[in-house]
């Protein structure tokens, strides 16, 4: 069963009566927050925590830009006449540095990346001398794990980007940082979270775990191509299996939390909480997933027939992942009739209801799962040298689904041989597309292995690398000009 968790937002409301003593004008500022004055007693520090989870769930990230963002960057969607401009933009690579909905994904990321430094600061300035010390080093292992996804995902969609640390003091903005400089505070980050976070089953579903930090941790070392490191984080982790995990439970409700996840973003529709009031100042529990690509609701997205053919035929990940006509929805009770194309079943919430209503969808997003560790493990070892491991590796991946195992004269006749070195990556780059199809992960790998502009239409090497840094970060932080925008905008 679903666990229920609201995700508290810090709010404050601090009147003050203003005395024009020569005393008073030496007291602090009623009406700003201070981290070594915030925390009095146990619970406080937790609920500021959950503040810094909270901005995954908003709309700039995984309540709605972040997945289109994503989806659309790698070209796994197709967009309807009903899809608007700017998520156009995304799929079409027109997009620029006014574009609104870049400007409210980089927003809600260092508006996390804000949250995650209140915690860390306000332990560094003594603010949690009333709070056991086991929660408060568990604390700030969860606000670091988060710091570092933030700024994993800000650096690998823009290069070299602001890395504040600390509690913005004035209005005086910050400078550019290099992407090494921020990969450093990302692997440190991740150090102290796999030191000090418990194991998963010993922490609350939802919450950050070691397994979650060595997962993001060895992929980071994949991303930087230091394929020894990535290899020794990743086959660190313990207690997580896809034996026994159905494809279907990797996108649904029911299979949420399963043996195979390491770190998800959470979301219940019970609770609820109206996405478009919801930037981190409110209750943001639910998705516009299930609506935006249904195809009884807004039907803006269906999959892109070439992502489409990358599916061998008798795949099973093919009715896992999608619908096409004939098959069934709403408990077997329905049949789709009239589709004009393959639609998401993933994050749908189609199996058990005739459509993705206006309540929007609770189904949570799998952000790190043990799939993603057995290939990225694959490649570590292909690179080393290691191809027989790294078959073995994508063997156990397909052997979850009943296929054939590359290494077999079977799939040497469709076309995968794994032979060498560079066979084995052409098969690691088939088994991520069509294991983790729809997770907000393609765009990343192509882009990281050269392959963007020769898979993803309208990909310009030399600008496309990186986003465009929004224009009203340029115009509102005093430490930015426009020498500063990425290349080609």
């Amino acid at each position: 069963m679903k666990t229920k968790k609201i995700i508290l937002t810090i709010c404050f409301l601090i009147i003050g009566l203003v005395a024009c003593d020569r005393e008073e004008l030496n007291q602090k500022d009623p009406n700003s927050i201070a981290p070594e004055d915030f925390f009095e007693k146990e619970g406080q520090l937790q609920s500021a925590v959950n503040s810094s989870y909270n901005f995954l769930q908003v709309q700039g990230m995984y309540g709605r830009i972040g997945f289109f963002l994503f989806d659309n960057l790698s070209q796994e969607n197709l967009g309807t006449d009903a899809l608007q401009g700017g998520l156009l933009e995304f799929m079409n690579y027109t997009y620029g540095p006014s574009s609104g909905e870049l400007y409210t994904f980089w927003q809600a990321a260092y508006r996390g990346v804000g949250s995650c430094n209140f915690v860390i600061s306000s332990v560094e300035n003594g603010a949690t001398e009333a709070i056991p010390q086991s929660e408060v080093t568990q604390s700030v292992a969860e606000a670091r794990f988060l710091r570092a996804l933030y700024y994993f995902y800000l650096t690998n969609l823009w290069g070299d980007v602001p890395r504040p640390l600390v509690p913005a003091a004035d209005s005086n903005g910050t400078p550019k940082s290099t992407q090494s400089e921020i990969y450093e505070v990302i692997l440190e980050d991740l150090s102290f979270a796999i030191a000090n976070l418990p194991e998963k089953g010993s922490i609350q579903n939802g919450r950050a775990t070691k397994g979650a930090a060595q997962a993001l941790k060895g992929k980071v070392h994949l991303f930087l191509q230091e394929w020894s490191q990535a290899k020794t984080e990743l086959e660190a982790i313990t207690g997580y299996t896809i034996e026994g995990v159905l494809p279907r439970d990797n996108g649904n409700e029911a299979g949420e939390f399963n043996p195979e996840s390491l770190f998800e973003v959470n979301y219940d529709k019970q609770i609820g909480g109206n996405q478009w009031n919801a930037q981190g100042t409110g209750v943001a529990e639910t998705t516009f997933r299930g609506i935006e690509y249904a195809p009884t609701n807004f039907a803006n997205i269906i999959v892109r027939p070439s992502f489409f053919d990358e599916f061998e035929s008798d795949d099973p990940r093919i009715q896992a992942y999608f619908y096409q006509n004939g098959d069934t929805y709403n408990n077997g009770e329905l049949t789709f009739e009239n589709l004009t194309s393959v639609v998401w079943r993933k994050y749908q919430n189609l199996d058990v209801q005739p459509q993705d209503g206006f309540d929007y969808s609770g189904i949570n997003f799998r952000v790190l799962r043990y799939a993603d560790v057995l290939l990225m493990l694959a490649e570590a070892e292909n690179e080393l040298g290691n191809q027989p491991a790294a078959i073995g590796f994508m063997n156990q991946v397909r052997d979850r689904v009943g296929m054939p195992n590359y290494g077999t004269a079977e799939m040497d006749s469709r076309g995968y041989p794994v032979g060498s070195k560079e066979q084995v990556f052409n098969a690691l780059v088939h088994e991520r597309a069509v294991e983790l199809a729809g997770e907000q992960i393609r765009f990343l790998d192509l882009k990281r292995w050269g392959l963007a502009s020769s898979v993803i239409d309208g990909f310009q090497t030399g600008k496309h690398e990186f986003l465009p840094i929004p224009q009203a970060e340029i115009d509102g932080n005093p430490q930015l000009t426009g020498a500063d925008q990425n290349p080609g905008y």
